[in-house]
Parts: C-alpha cells; structure tokens; sequence
C-alpha cells in the first residue's frame, strides 16, 4: 500500500515538473517571437517633453480658457494609467485655469527609469513643478497618484497650495489592514511566466476593454482608437520589462503618520461604486487629514474621471476653488 502511495506521488511530482517545465519553456519561446514580431501603435503623444528630476518626462498642457490667475492645477494619474485619463474632463478643468498632467516614471510616454518608488516619484513631480515653473500649484492625484501628490505636500509644504484625493488613499494598500504590500502577489511574478502573461495581455484589445469597461462604466469610450490609446505606451520598447518592474515593486503610499502631519489644505473625492475607496475609506483618509471637504459621486467607479468627465469635474471645481481660496 505505502510503496503504491510512494509510486503515485513520484508520478504526480514528476507531472508537475513537466508541466512547470513546458509553462517556463512556452513562455520564453513566446517572449522570443514577440521580440521578432512586437506590435508597435502608430498613437499620437500630444505634448512636449521636460526633464523633471533627471527622468525625460512627457506632459501635456491645457491653457486656460479664460486666464483669471488662479493656481494651475497639476494632474497625477495612478497605476497603469497616463495623462490619456485626464483628457476628457482636463478641458473642462481648463476654464478658468491652466491644467497640467504628465505621466509619471514608468508609465505613459515617460521615459522607464528606475527605481520606481514612492521618493523618486516625488522627487518627478517636484521636478515637473520645477521645470514648468509653477508656483504653488494645486495637485490633484488619482488612485495611486494620491501617494504621490500627498508626498510632496509632506515633503514641500510651501510648493504646493492644496491636494485633492481622487479615489484613493495614498496609503500603499486600501482599507484597514496595512500588514501586507502585496509580497504575495509580487513572488509569483516570475521570469519568464509573467512578462509573457502581460505581453499576452497587451497585444490583444479585448482584454484590456474588459478591464477599463469594468472600471469606467458605460460612459467610457471603448472604441479601438480609444483602447490603443490605453495600450500603445506599454507596447513600447521596455514597457513590459518596467511594468513587471513595478509589480514587483513594494506599493507605494504614506503610513498614517505621515499623512497625519500633512499641513497643506486637501479635500478627498470619492465613486460610489468603487470597490476599492469607497465611503468607509473616504471617510478614514478625511480623518487623517483633518479635512471636512469630502464629495461623494454617486453611480460613479474609479475610473469616472474619463467615463463622466462632466460630473467629475463638476464635483472636482468647487474643492478646488475652496482650495485656492484659502
């Protein structure tokens, strides 16, 4: 009986074996033909281009439509995203007011430059600040953007006027339980099995529809022009390698306490059906930031800023003239 249960175990292990084997070996053949037949996306980059801290930065500018002289705003977009999600509702931002959004290190038409942290990522959007000249700005930063922007308000209090928090908390994971940063997701990104699964992913529409469908809403364009505009910056030349990088990579975000010692005015926007920061989360970061200006969209998801840019903004403008007048 044991000898049985020992024979049928080897086999099983060797099995496994054999599979783990041809998975590594699939992967890395399809890594190769990538490589000899990559898919490149003719997509236009609106913008110039700054160095900003040492990283060749792409940023993109909306004059305003009629100049008063209040504060610019910055935009800061969040994971795997771009300055593509602040183009619908960015001109609406633009009517009284310049607006600014620039993708961040690693992500976007940026250049991939290592390490992608929570300091060298403020040390960005300083320098962005820097290189355009802008004089306490108001930054509003979305998703993991938050971190970002709340940073150099803890860092640089007098370079920025206020921030807005955008659906997300700018702590490094949402919700109560900050024991884990994803070290458990990041040990099974191995070499070669997850670049071949994100090339995978990015070399077809459908899967990346489905995602910003899910997160957008019925608002949100779709089109093929649209989902290539998504997916032409991670098609690039070493976009795949950065993007495992940063899966890799520890989440970025402030403890508690740091957000606590943050004296720059901030106000918190938050979609109701987000399922990441919602209410509970809303509330909680408010608390931390000893901030009563709390807006709630109702119906929205977290991507709502390109899915309903017009009542995104409409909720967005009055927390940030509250902001500059103060």
């Amino acid at each position: 009986m044991r000898r049985g249960l020992r024979r049928w175990a080897r086999r099983v292990g060797l099995t496994l074996l054999v599979l783990v084997a041809l998975v590594f070996t699939v992967s890395a053949a399809y890594l190769g033909w990538d490589r000899l037949a990559p898919v490149r996306l003719a997509v236009p980059a609106p913008g110039v281009d700054v160095d900003a801290a040492g990283v060749r930065t792409h940023v993109e500018h909306w004059p305003a439509g009629r100049p008063s002289g209040r504060a610019p705003l910055v935009l800061v977009h969040g994971f795997a995203e771009s300055t593509y999600v602040w183009s619908r509702v960015a001109p609406l931002l633009a009517a009284d007011r310049d607006v600014y959004a620039y993708d961040v290190r690693g992500f976007g038409f940026t250049d991939r430059v290592p390490p992608y942290d929570l300091a060298a990522d403020t040390d960005q959007l300083g320098g962005v600040l820097a290189a355009l000249r802008l004089e306490r700005p108001i930054v509003v930063g979305h998703s993991s953007g938050v971190a970002i922007a709340l940073s150099l308000a803890l860092r640089a209090p007098a370079s920025v006027r206020g921030v807005v928090a955008a659906n997300g908390d700018g702590t490094p994971y949402f919700g109560a339980d900050r024991t884990d940063a994803g070290g458990g997701v990041r040990r099974v990104l191995v070499d070669p099995i997850a670049p071949a699964a994100v090339t995978a992913v990015l070399r077809h529409r459908a899967p990346i529809r489905a995602i910003v469908a899910a997160q957008c809403g019925p608002g949100c364009p779709t089109d093929d022009a649209a989902i290539d505009r998504w997916r032409a910056p991670f098609l690039g030349p070493g976009a795949v390698d950065a993007l495992v990088t940063v899966l890799r990579s520890p989440l970025i975000g402030l403890t508690d306490a740091q957000q606590t010692a943050i004296t720059v005015p901030t106000a918190i926007l938050f979609a109701s059906e987000d399922g990441s920061f919602g209410r509970p989360e809303a509330l909680a970061t408010a608390a931390r930031l000893r901030t009563d200006r709390v807006v709630e969209l109702p119906g929205t998801r977290h991507l709502a800023l390109l899915g309903e840019p017009g009542r995104f903004a409409a909720a967005l403008v009055p927390e940030i003239d509250a902001l500059d007048g103060r």
